[in-house]
């Protein structure tokens, strides 16, 4: 039997899943994967030796034991990318209150209107999930074991005066609600991001004392770069945070804000608590604000009854909830920026203000970088390898030579090289003079350079860059920023003649008409 070869976040996935204790039912709900997918790959970890009651090895060791299962790329979706287009319209047909008609004659409806040519077979498998939710007219509350769910949420509060800018900002806060006792964390920040999105679990963990199994979270760009109902793409800092903590990541529906009810329900609670604190303290700042709400959620939130379950959320937690969270792991989280990056012909990625160097073979392919706060790695795009160390540095080149060919001097062979060679030609033999000594005596090292001042043509005329590099050859001038200062004095200094007429000419007295 043929089994669906998935990818590797996927597989580690399963088996993280599946040595903290879930069941094959559970697995496939989570990951959308067909059970006897997840059966096939537990099997093959129980071969390979692995079981439940011993841990689980390194994630690179356990992606390796299963390289041969892994695709390359993933395999192409040409039913989604073929009705996803459609999807509103196809439900409309089927669910509407009146002349409805049946999934088989919208599927002929849309191959008619629009040209369509997958099969029916193919119609099913996409449409069928969109379908089972439309049908479904009621809302429902579920309820989870403790420790098993936290909703995570964002909302808006209003505008605070920021004093390290000088000005009102947004004010966001951040909000996690445990499902099975409604204990809450808040806090409020000013962005968005993904530093603060991370620092924000670890400070709620703590706050908590454990981890629950599960985080479902809204499908923002700080936890999840590509929303989707079957592979959902994760940002890499957010799995890296969920790894360390044993935890699971679980997007709700994008636009399907009952996903995770709970949570929503206490956004306008802590915006009404921001009203209320902007009022009692005129002066209100950040800090005096989530100090403020912290007390909130303990005293206030905490020991109100709840209005679902008729009990206090802090005497539920404290009695049946914190002792099922999975403890904090004893090695603190350092929280990384993860972001992707194309390498550039000199072998150089561009981190921030830093350049660092990467093999030759990456050249023109992107690559992960992981930037921790004293060490920056590099990670293969396709099968997350590790391709370099560099330490973090604030500006400039980070070079190991080892990354660079050998008896590397002046490579004018190199494709890229003829070509900015040829262009600086075009402009004239003094500017091709200069070019071949900026490459000098790397020209990789040196092209961005090289190119720089080549592109200066788009602003001046080939007879003047080529008098300034005549100049910059005397004077030894090889930076774009001291050759475009030399090429506007240049031009400042060049004083053209006035051109005057022969009949204004006659207007004109000597000069040695002045001169008594």
């Amino acid at each position: 039997m043929a089994y669906k070869r998935i990818s590797a976040m996927d597989i580690y996935q399963i088996l993280s899943r599946w040595h903290s204790g879930y069941n094959n039912t559970q697995i496939s709900a989570a990951l959308n994967l067909d059970r006897k997918t997840v059966r096939h790959y537990i099997r093959l970890a129980e071969q390979a030796g692995l079981c439940r009651n011993q841990a689980l090895p390194p994630k690179p060791q356990l992606l390796k034991r299963f390289e041969s299962f892994i695709p390359a790329r993933m395999h192409a979706q040409p039913a989604r990318d073929t009705f996803s287009p459609y999807t509103d319209e196809i439900v409309d047909m089927v669910t509407a209150s009146v002349d409805p008609v049946k999934p088989k004659t919208a599927y002929e409806i849309i191959c008619e209107r629009y040209e369509v040519t997958a099969s029916y077979s193919s119609f099913k498998r996409f449409i069928r999930p969109h379908l089972e939710r439309a049908t479904v007219q009621t809302t429902c509350r579920f309820e989870t074991d403790p420790g098993e769910e936290i909703q995570i949420d964002y909302g808006k509060m209003g505008r605070l005066f920021d004093p390290l800018l000088g000005r009102n900002r947004d004010l966001y806060a951040f909000i996690g609600a445990l499902s099975y006792s409604r204990f809450k964390f808040a806090e409020f920040s000013y962005k968005q991001d993904q530093r603060n999105f991370v620092a924000s679990h670890i400070r709620m963990f703590e706050f908590f004392g454990g981890v629950p199994k599960r985080l479902v979270i809204d499908n923002l760009k700080a936890g999840v770069l590509k929303a989707d109902l079957y592979l959902p793409r994760l940002n890499r800092a957010y799995q890296e945070l969920a790894e360390h903590y044993g935890c699971f990541v679980d997007p709700a529906r994008p636009h399907h804000p009952k996903d995770k009810g709970k949570v929503e329900r206490t956004v306008p609670l802590v915006r009404e608590q921001f009203r209320k604190l902007k009022r009692l303290h005129p002066g209100l700042d950040i800090a005096t604000a989530n100090r403020e709400l912290r007390i909130w959620c303990r005293r206030t939130n905490g020991l109100r009854v709840h209005g679902s379950t008729g009990l206090k959320p802090l005497e539920v937690f404290q009695e049946a909830e914190k002792q099922a969270l999975a403890p904090l792991p004893l090695r603190h989280f350092q929280i990384a920026i993860w972001k992707k990056a194309r390498v550039h012909v000199d072998q150089y990625i561009q981190f921030e203000k830093a350049f660092y160097s990467v093999p030759s073979q990456y050249v023109g392919c992107e690559v992960w970088v992981r930037a921790a706060e004293k060490l920056v790695e590099l990670y293969d795009c396709d099968n997350h390898s590790l391709i370099k160390k560099h330490l973090r540095a604030p500006k400039g080149r980070q070079t190991d030579p080892r990354d660079f060919p050998e008896n590397f001097r002046l490579m004018l062979e190199d494709k890229h090289v003829t070509t900015l060679l040829k262009r600086s030609a075009a402009i004239g033999t003094q500017f091709k003079q200069l070019i071949i000594e900026v490459l000098s005596p790397h020209a990789k090292l040196n092209y961005r350079r090289a190119l720089a001042l080549v592109n200066l043509g788009r602003k001046y005329y080939p007879e003047q860059l080529d008098e300034a590099a005549r100049l910059a050859l005397k004077y030894n001038i090889h930076t774009p920023k001291q050759f475009e200062r030399l090429l506007k004095n240049n031009n400042t200094d060049a004083q053209e003649p006035i051109f005057i007429s022969d009949e204004t000419r006659q207007l004109v007295r000597d000069p040695t008409y002045f001169i008594k």
